[in-house]
This record gives C-alpha cells, structure tokens and sequence, in this order.
C-alpha cells in the first residue's frame, strides 16, 4: 500500500503566487507533505512509495471552495416550494444525496449561507463524521429577518412558515435572542437578511430592512459568541449599514456606492456576489424567448448591470471577493455551475484567471473560520484537497465548471468516488402544483388559446 501520493504538473498553490511550471505536491495520509519544483523533490518521496499521478498538460492546484451555497434548499423553483413543501426528515436526507454532487463538481469546501430548519448542520455533521461524502462545511443557520427583510415573503394575515430559511424576529431582544439559540445549535455563522430581494418585490433597490442599531446588536453579540457575521444585502442602504456596524460578509452588494466601498474597506468586509444566480435566469429567460417564468426579468438586468459597474470599482479599491454560485435554487443546480462566478470574476470584474482561482480558494477561506488554516492552499500542513485538471486553469478558467476535466479529485488526500449518482424521482409533496403557468385567454381572431403569463 503506498504512502500517498506525487502530483506532478503547473503547480497553481491558490495564493497570487506565480504557479510553478513543473512542479509537485506531495500527500501522505490527510494532509500535504511537499510543493515545491519537481527538480527538488526530496529522494525520501521516491515513486515506488507514493503513487505517482504525472500526466502532460495537466494542472495541480487546490479544490473549489464555494463561499454561497445551500444545502438543503433541494433546487426549489419558488420562495413557496422552498416553505411549503418537503417534510423536514426528506429534506435532511435529500440534502445529503446532492452534497456528494458538489464534491464531484470538484468543491472540496463550502459556506452554507442559510438553511431550513437545522438541515445545514446536520448535512455538516453527518459528513464530518465520515458517514457520507460531500465537501467540508461551514454554515449558517436561519437568516434573521423583519417585516422588510428577504424571507418574510407572505401576506400578512398568513402564520411565517416554519419551513421557511429565516427566523422572524421582532424586537431587538429577538435579534440577541435568535444569535444565542443558533450558536447553542452549533452554527459557524449568523446570516441576516438585510434587504429584500427582486425576487420578491420591486422595491428591493434602496432601503436598508434594519436599523443600523441592529446591525450593530447583531454584529457585536456574533462576535462576542466567536461566529462571523453575514448579510444579505443587495441595496445600498443595507450594504452601508451593514459595514459601517462590522459585518464580516456581504453577500450580492450590487448596488454597492463609494460610501459603501470606504466602509468595507475601513472594516475589511469580504464581499460575494452570487452572480450566477441572476445571471442564469437571464440566460434561461432568453434561452427560451421569455417563457422561463421569471416575474422580475427587467429587475435582474438592472442588478446585473449595477453589479458589473460598482464591484469592480470595490475590487480596485481593494475590497475582497470572493465567488459563490447560489446553488440549490432551480437555476444553479448542484454540481454544474460552482466555478461560474470565478468566469464572471475574470470576464467582468476585470480579474486575471489567477486572482479568480486565488479567489475561489485561499481568499474565500476567510469564511471557513472553523477549519479555514487546513484548507485553499497547496502547502504542507494543510489537508490534501487538491484537483488534477487537464488544461491550465491560468489560462481558461471555464475549465473549472467542467469536472470531467478532473483528472483526480482527492478530498483528505483520498480520490473521491467520481461514480455520479443515479437519477432519483421526485415526489409530489416537493413541488407545488400549477394547472398552467399563466392564464390561457381566447383569442377570437385566431379561435384558438393563448398562454398570457
């Protein structure tokens, strides 16, 4: 039985460092043992020892880390399907089948930015305790949301549904309240739904759903509880006051201005976007000449469009970013678009191949606080989870999206099981059910029907 592995190839470490040409890492058991030129390879490391995986044009460098996903959201279609539907126990369980598809998409680590119910933690738990594959995670619980917030999407007069990802809270002492509940569940983060969304309503644009005060109560007694803080916050008002009270995380930032910019900077707030999420329901949208069901396209051009001009004003200035993918909604499945942000880093956020790729690894370890030094770089010390890619990610990242562009996927420096999984049914209590999708009008000139959405 051999010691462990030699991985030869362009040795990208994940850190802005110039990759070695002809280099190798060496793995023994869990972790990294060498990185370094292959010329000085220490004699201890001989071939006939370690595995030797040395293959031409091939790439060695660190596994994704994909800072924005949720685990058990089940690629639901809709804020209803997503509350509703789905017992609690199924959920779990579905959950546990899909993280094995991140990991075969080469995401050796993953940031679950809100949860339903406690399923994040126990996805978490149960692969922690070698019950089941899938990547290493940090998660979130429930994201605290008010009246104004993302996920109090309901009418009124109607009970919050407790499937719904949040925690509604009231009053102040509800915020402090909620933190210490999750943090007794075990959760490496505390998300906050800062701003709507235009998913949910037009007025998503401006505006902040809380008070800088509370922001200020939420930021302090995470940080008092040892946890990072995150916000979801696509309005410029929400991303102010959110930095301006030291929030750890922003998520999306769209409508970021220079105010915004000087206050993540002053306290060095990391910033995800999650743009594949909005840019793939644009791209389905046109893909299907407008009849993907979207009831906010003009409001996701808007976004896109604010995101494309205000982010990389916020990278030049030296803020962090940092890419997610948004999967478990139905437009960014699970195991198919983890690497896209790391593209729309380099083709609109005027990064190069290398600070995307840095990006995605040790620059989004900053959101793994538990197990964030073990993990994003090829040095020795840290746990041996690397991708072999054929090509050179330095010079097409889209290479990244294509997993059967892996060669080796080692994740503790074991490859992972690359068989995918079967096709799985789907039950009827996990969608909602539509007799059409619109209104179908008679259309006395033609006397036939016509579908109106």
């Amino acid at each position: 039985m051999s010691k462990g592995y030699i991985l030869k190839g362009k040795v990208v470490d994940g850190s802005l460092a110039a990759p070695i040409e002809r280099g190798a890492v060496v793995s023994e058991g869990e972790r990294i043992v060498w990185v370094g030129d292959e010329k000085a390879l220490p004699a201890q490391y001989r071939p006939g020892e370690y595995e030797l995986v040395d293959l031409p044009g091939r790439t060695v460098m660190p596994g994704i880390i994909d800072a924005h996903i949720h685990i058990s959201f089940g690629e639901a279609r809709s804020e209803e399907e997503l509350a509703l539907y789905t017992p609690v126990e199924y959920r779990t369980l579905r959950a546990m089948w899909n993280a094995k598809k991140v990991l075969q998409a080469g995401v050796t680590s993953a940031f679950d930015a809100a949860t339903v119910n406690n399923v994040a933690q126990s996805v978490r738990d149960a692969i922690d305790a070698d019950m089941y594959d899938g990547p290493r995670m940090a998660v979130s619980g429930r994201q605290l949301t008010n009246h104004q917030g993302l996920e109090d999407s309901f009418p009124n007069e109607m009970q919050f549904p407790p499937g719904q990802a949040a925690v509604l809270v009231k009053t102040r002492d509800d915020l402090v309240e909620a933190i210490r509940y999750q943090v007794k569940d075990g959760v490496d983060a505390i998300k906050v739904s800062g701003s709507n969304d235009s998913l949910i309503t037009p007025d998503s644009l401006d505006g902040s759903a809380m008070s800088y005060e509370e922001y200020k109560i939420i930021a302090d007694e995470t940080h008092r509880l040892g946890k990072i803080c995150t916000v979801h916050a696509r309005s410029r008002d929400s991303i102010k006051e959110a930095a301006k009270a030291g929030f750890d995380v922003l998520f999306h930032a769209s409508y970021i201005d220079d105010e915004g910019i000087e206050l993540a900077l002053k306290n060095k707030c990391l910033i995800i976007p999650t743009l594949p999420l909005l840019v793939n329901i644009l791209e389905a949208i046109e893909s299907t000449e407008g009849t993907a069901g979207a009831s906010a396209t003009s409001a996701f051009r808007r976004e896109v469009d604010a995101a494309i001009e205000n982010l990389p004003r916020a990278y030049k200035a030296g803020v962090p970013l940092v890419p997610g993918s948004e999967s478990g909604w139905s437009p960014v499945p699970y195991g198919q678009w983890h690497a896209r942000e790391m593209q729309i880093f380099v083709d609109w956020m005027g990064m190069t191949p290398l600070e995307a790729i840095h990006a995605g690894t040790l620059g989004a370890t900053r959101v793994l606080k538990r197990f964030g030094r073990d993990v994003g770089k090829l040095e020795a010390g840290r746990f041996a989870d690397i991708l072999v890619v054929n090509g050179d990610p330095t010079k097409d990242i889209t290479l990244l999206q294509k997993p059967a562009k892996f060669d080796w996927i080692f994740k503790g420096g074991a490859p992972i099981d690359r068989t995918p999984p079967k096709p799985r049914r789907q039950w009827w209590y996990e969608r909602h059910k539509m007799f059409l999708n619109g209104v179908f009008h008679y259309d006395a000139a033609s006397g036939k029907g016509v579908l109106k959405r």
